[in-house]
């Protein structure tokens, strides 16, 4: 079976905004999803809370130097100062490595395949580290999915293989029609690919058209990163990702080599994703055209069926 991929070199000046930040201090900011939940930013991926007096369910824990914010933050909420249950939707610390902190005491839950990446040595695009401490593990690891239960809500934890990376946990709250989909979406910028652990595009493309036909239309989505967001917005990245790898796809099949790709980018229509792990090198400047953007990272997928055509080139 023959997997066309085109992995460019990460550069560390475009690596995304908030990897860029992590050691200046950051204002974390709190939403009202609906309900129980609430969606916060600053300092890392974006977290996910449901308010229980039992103590509040958490969706992955940001950066450990924001700690002490995210605690006052959620002081206020029903069960706001205790963390009763963490939920890890991925192994990258910008998720995890508040675990340090706001984990401890609390069950810490994660795919099967997180554990033992956030037990060994860590290297992610712009930083290495050395193995987390066994106090902010995963202390309950699945494998297909599991059921939680917080805020009066039942809260579906499902793992979607080989996408962002192989340990992705989507955290469905049905009866509040809110999915926390992790690093599986980012909002408005374009996403990294973890190739090193699992991550395929192809399967990533797949695996968001599975999420979409099981979502309420009018379902609120809380991405890894970027705004709080609709199926609208959803749609549009997953097309993203496809339409780019198809063009990486059709040059690769014109025989073009690794660098004339790389050098002749994408088209300026991409520049709005342009937030996260692209190079702004040839970002079109006002008033200007033909300016081409540059993906860090690309593998290009089969198309799913519903996209199939006489001009697109099909796994074998």
């Amino acid at each position: 079976m023959k997997r066309l991929m085109l992995i460019a070199c990460l550069a560390a000046p475009f690596l995304p905004v908030n990897v860029q930040a992590q050691q200046n201090r950051v204002e974390i900011s709190i939403t009202p999803v609906t309900g129980p939940v609430y969606m916060l930013q600053g300092g890392g991926g974006n977290i996910g809370v449901v308010a229980d007096p039992l103590g509040v369910l958490m969706i992955d824990a940001m950066e450990t130097p924001s700690s002490d914010q995210i605690r006052a933050a959620i002081k206020s909420l029903p069960g706001g100062e205790r963390v009763r249950i963490l939920v890890d939707t991925h192994w990258h610390s910008d998720h995890t490595d508040g675990n340090k902190s706001l984990g401890l005491g609390a069950a810490i839950i994660a795919h099967e395949n997180v554990r033992p990446l956030m037990g060994g040595e860590q290297d992610q695009p712009g930083r290495k580290a050395g193995a987390g401490p066994a106090a902010a593990l995963p202390n309950v690891t699945y494998s297909d999915r599991l059921t939680v239960y917080a805020g009066g809500e039942e809260i579906r934890l499902v793992h979607y293989s080989h996408a962002h990376t192989d340990g992705d946990t989507v955290v469905f709250l049905d009866k509040s029609k809110v999915v926390h989909m992790g690093d599986m979406f980012f909002n408005g910028r374009f996403p990294f690919l973890d190739v090193a652990n699992g991550g395929d595009i192809d399967n990533w493309v797949r695996q968001i058209d599975a999420i979409l036909a099981v979502l309420p239309a009018d379902s609120k989505i809380i991405p890894g990163h970027g705004p709080l967001a609709s199926t609208a917005d959803l749609k549009a990245f997953r097309q993203m990702l496809y339409d780019s790898a198809e063009i990486v796809r059709k040059e690769m099949k014109e025989g073009k080599t690794l660098e004339q790709v790389k050098a002749a980018g994408l088209p300026e229509r991409f520049a709005p994703w342009s937030k996260g792990f692209m190079s702004r090198a040839g970002l079109p400047q006002p008033g200007e055209t033909g300016r081409q953007v540059t993906p860090q990272a690309l593998t290009a997928p089969s198309p799913p069926p519903e996209l199939d055509s006489a001009t697109t080139t099909r796994r074998r």
